[in-house]
């Protein structure tokens, strides 16, 4: 077969950057496509944090940890709903994928390595330049390879023969590969796709935000494109929506820890500083999908002062939504409701107000004794809620962070059609795949971890069987 490159990539984010590297440096020849006008994607929009574990920059802090613990925690938090040796790969990849982008001359100090989800391992590696750093070092080290990059070049469907892609077509240009390399991202800033592959996100409406804004082509493309190939679609309903109050446009992942949070039954139903890794799907639960955070006067003087803004990335700015100036222009709108007792508030805020007096009472108990006994809160102050006016500000996890459904692989990233078989010469990586982030997002960093990792399978697997079949035509 006549070809016009070896591989052809679709999709210039961090796993189309890794699947491009990492087929080039076996000695492939190829062409990456990007839809945007710049190479980046969401890893470039995040803070650069690098979910693995087992990691030299683990053992430089003192770190004790394995790929296998990394494993064993995956697949418990997914309730083993995932596929084991995709969760395998991904925790065993981590090492090489932490020392590869040292190499590329990112770094990850070991001081910063921090527990970025649940369960007490700090697997979550922060790169000094963020996520923008990282994508600069990818391309940097792509180009180094000869691999050819069309920016603002949207693919609109997968040339196929006899059951096999064979290629794209970009407008009118038609390009030929042994193999192509899906790797699109997730589907967020597409409303159709939101609402059949992740109903619960949409059912939030006209709230619902997204991480992805700043990248316009995170439309669904590459999930779209391996349907029409006959693809399998899995993981439907997946992914992380994080809380925010809307307020404005910037990601508030996290509740209020300073605050107390309570559901419409005025009940207190999760550790305030619980991870964003998990408490979005508590909010999620809750009486109509909504929470409320409660606090006082002295609580919003000074725990939203400006350089009290809560972060917790070294590169994260911070949330605006959180600032005195914001929360007062917001109750002049109506949206943060106020009152001089508990009692009033509840009832601007649909709020039970007899189990919102007793959380109160109980919450400002624990706050005198400095020790949160019931849910064992530990935020740097805690603010009793005590003295007038007192205020609720509603909160739904309506920001998408992490989009979870997509296209199935194999244990060597080809895609895979309906009954589980090899759609030929088609391989996939990263955010488009609904078989390897499951049920529960299980940390800070995972998204760019399983972009790079997925994005090296596909290139490598692409390489080591396409290669062969160059040399065979020449």
């Amino acid at each position: 077969m006549s070809v016009d490159y070896d591989v052809i990539v679709i999709g210039g984010g961090g796993a189309g950057l890794s699947a491009a590297y990492h087929a080039a440096k076996k000695g492939a020849s190829v062409m990456l496509v990007e839809a945007a006008t710049q190479l980046g994607g969401a890893t470039a929009l995040s803070s650069g944090v690098v979910y693995a574990a087992g990691t030299s920059v683990q053992q430089a802090a003192g770190i004790t940890d394995s790929a296998e613990d990394m494993y064993q925690y995956i697949m418990t938090l997914n309730q083993w709903s995932i596929k084991p040796a995709l969760a395998k790969r991904l925790s065993e990849a981590g090492a090489y994928i932490i020392d590869w982008l040292t190499e590329l001359g990112n770094e990850f100090p070991p001081e910063l390595v921090m527990e970025s989800g649940v369960g007490g391992r700090p697997r979550g590696h922060q790169a000094l330049g963020s996520g923008y750093g990282i994508v600069q070092s990818l391309i940097n080290a792509v180009g180094a390879l000869g691999v050819e990059v069309a920016l603002g070049s949207r693919v609109s469907d997968l040339l196929v023969e006899d059951g096999r892609v064979v290629g794209i077509r970009s407008g009118e240009v038609d390009l030929r590969a042994h193999a192509v390399i899906i790797t699109t991202g997730g589907f967020a800033n597409n409303p159709a796709m939101v609402k059949r592959l992740w109903p619960t996100a949409a059912a939030h409406g006209t709230r619902l935000t997204s991480f992805y804004a700043e990248s316009p082509f995170n439309m669904g493309d590459g999930i779209l494109l391996g349907e029409r190939a006959g693809a399998n679609i899995t993981g439907i309903d997946n992914g992380l929506l994080v809380p925010s109050p809307n307020f404005l446009p910037d990601l508030s992942y996290t509740l209020p820890e300073w605050a107390m949070v309570v559901n419409r039954d005025g009940k207190r139903f999760i550790t305030e500083n619980a991870s964003y890794a998990v408490c979005g799907y508590l909010v999620n639960e809750q009486p109509e999908m909504r929470c409320f955070a409660i606090f006082d006067e002295p609580a919003l003087e000074e725990a939203c002062a400006d350089d009290s803004v809560f972060k917790i990335y070294i590169n994260d700015p911070g949330s605006d939504s959180w600032r005195v100036s914001v929360i007062r222009d917001q109750v002049a709108k109506g949206r943060v409701k106020v009152a001089d007792t508990i009692a009033d508030l509840a009832k601007r805020s649909d709020i039970d107000p007899v189990n919102l007096e007793l959380s109160v009472e109980r919450y400002n108990q624990l706050v005198d004794q400095g020790e949160d006994e019931d849910f064992f809160k530990k935020p740097a102050k805690f603010y009793p809620i005590r003295t007038g006016p007192f205020y609720a500000v509603e909160i739904r996890a309506t920001s998408m962070v992490s989009c979870h459904a997509g296209l199935e692989i194999d244990n060597d990233g080809h895609v895979m059609d309906g009954n589980g078989r090899v759609i030929p010469g088609l391989y996939a990586g990263g955010e488009v795949l609904g078989c390897t982030l499951g049920r529960r997002y299980i940390g800070g960093g995972i998204g760019v971890a399983n972009a790079l990792t997925f994005g090296k399978l596909a290139g490598e697997s692409v390489a080591r069987e396409c290669l062969p079949t160059r040399q065979t035509a020449i």
